[in-house]
């Protein structure tokens, strides 16, 4: 694309400095065109990032916050500034390691997606479960149960699959999209705020995608498996979102 529209890009650190460093370098090396990137960080801890080059961006903002917020109202606040034709949220330990942008946006318009993501892969190029079917009370319980693995639905001759939610660590979708739903509901912590986006997505006939011809690298970080703090957060918000209405409508509507 060689007249690639504005793309706002969300980046929200909790002490991730290093990793904000790598994930930036590695955008600079692998997107071309990044002088159409709208760059805005979040220093969720307020005064950890320092300050960072803005001469590769079209603009670079950080947001310092004078106490920690969510997940929702963080990037909720970056859309407010946001000037992008597109808004993508980015978690700080994705790494790239090929273009995937151009890529995304023309399955956009070829395929009417409101929200898209590439294949998250870990070091080992394994394929990571950021994307699935909508969840359910058991399930939820079923994945902590030993042997339990992730099968991967086969993509179509496209290399699509129409998953009904993709995890926030990498969404790509239009900006009218994102400010027609609203943002994120910021009543759910840290959880279940892309589950809870991606289904009122789907309840208004809105096309959610993952390309697996495009791939970003992921370290993932099961917090909610080893710390009782984020497995109490986890399970507030899963209760939250499984008596939500939009969870209800969408059962009846399946």
């Amino acid at each position: 694309m060689m007249d690639r529209p504005l793309i706002t890009l969300s980046i929200v650190s909790h002490g991730d400095a290093d990793k904000v460093n790598h994930l930036l370098t590695s955008l600079q090396r692998h997107e071309p065109g990044i002088s159409q990137f709208q760059l805005i960080v979040t220093d969720n801890l307020g005064n950890e990032l320092s300050d960072l080059d803005p001469s590769p961006w079209e603009s670079l903002q950080i947001l310092r916050n004078d106490h920690p917020i969510g997940f929702a109202q963080n990037h909720n606040n970056t859309f407010k500034l946001a000037r992008g034709r597109y808004f993508a949220i980015l978690n700080p330990d994705l790494v790239f390691e090929e273009a995937v942008f151009d890529g995304l946006i023309t399955r956009i318009h070829t395929h009417g997606a409101s929200l898209i993501a590439p294949k998250i892969i870990d070091e080992n190029g394994k394929t990571q479960d950021s994307f699935r079917s909508l969840p359910t009370p058991l399930e939820l319980i079923q994945r902590r149960l030993f042997g339990y693995s992730f099968e991967i639905p086969q993509p179509n001759s496209d290399g699509l699959i129409h998953p009904d939610w993709i995890a926030g660590m990498f969404w790509l979708t239009p900006s009218n999209v994102y400010r027609e739903l609203g943002g994120m509901d910021e009543k759910f912590r840290l959880y279940f705020e892309d589950v809870d986006f991606c289904t009122r997505a789907r309840f208004k006939g809105m096309k959610i995608l993952v390309d697996t011809r495009l791939k970003v690298q992921h370290d993932a970080q099961r917090s909610s498996r080893g710390k009782l703090y984020y497995l109490f957060l986890h399970t507030v918000s899963a209760t939250r979102f499984f008596t939500s209405p939009v969870y209800q409508q969408i059962k009846r509507k399946k």
